[in-house]
């Protein structure tokens, strides 16, 4: 991979939880990884823009992340200009409400070196990430046609004890062809609430529950 790694936790589907693993993932980076990190926040909502705000008020000190919120068109632009200056970009990608055909939103999984995909444990969620699945696999193909490096990793995100949970997990990566992580994240309360000051792996509690995904993450980017 080049200097500069740009990742998305990206699903087609919201409320699968693809803005707090990436706040998650990026704050650990920083902090025990000592790596520059970026987020670029091209969600219209700007919800982690306004989750960086509402912690502002209680930090004197500035955050272990970058966050920059701008449109989708425009992240070619901002990452040609400033993405040499990090160790990690993270782009938050909106989800895709309308169609998987939106041109915007797709043309932006093109701009990434890996594409983490967040699946939860349902029978609908497995359908709708199995069609961005497709969107996925052709920028894949399309990138190392050229010669570019991509990786795309699946993973499952609140699992729960259920035996529906496991079954989406084997369709995903057996029926469907996606690598999916071995680790997983738990349904916890621990991660519903991620900071852009604090390392979720500063706790004990953070790296009992936290640490087996993220250095599975590290291993399959070979992040040292």
């Amino acid at each position: 991979m080049s200097k500069t790694t740009v990742i998305s936790v990206a699903n087609a589907k919201g409320g699968v939880g693809k803005s707090t693993v990436t706040m998650l993932l990026a704050s650990a980076l920083a902090k025990q990884k000592k790596k520059k990190v970026l987020i670029l926040d091209t969600d219209s909502q700007e919800s982690i823009s306004i989750w960086l705000k509402s912690e502002q008020r209680n930090y004197e000190t500035d955050a272990l992340v970058t966050v920059e919120a701008l449109a989708p068109n425009h992240v070619q632009m901002f990452l040609k200009k400033f993405g040499e200056d990090y160790d990690f970009v993270f782009i938050d990608i909106p989800r895709m409400t309308n169609s998987l055909n939106e041109a915007t939103n797709i043309q932006v999984l093109y701009y990434c070196d890996v594409i983490l995909i967040p699946a939860i444990g349902s029978r609908l969620d497995v359908m709708s990430t199995s069609r961005f699945f497709k969107i996925v696999q052709d920028a894949a193909k399309k990138k190392k046609e050229l010669g570019f490096d991509f990786k795309v990793l699946g993973f499952l995100n609140r699992e729960t004890n259920r035996r529906d949970n496991q079954e989406a997990k084997e369709i995903l990566a057996k029926n469907m062809n996606i690598p999916m992580m071995e680790a997983s994240l738990r349904e916890l309360k621990l991660f519903t609430s991620p900071s852009l000051f604090e390392s979720i792996l500063d706790t004990k509690e953070g790296r009992d529950r936290f640490e087996p995904f993220f250095n599975e993450f590290c291993k399959q980017l070979k992040i040292k």
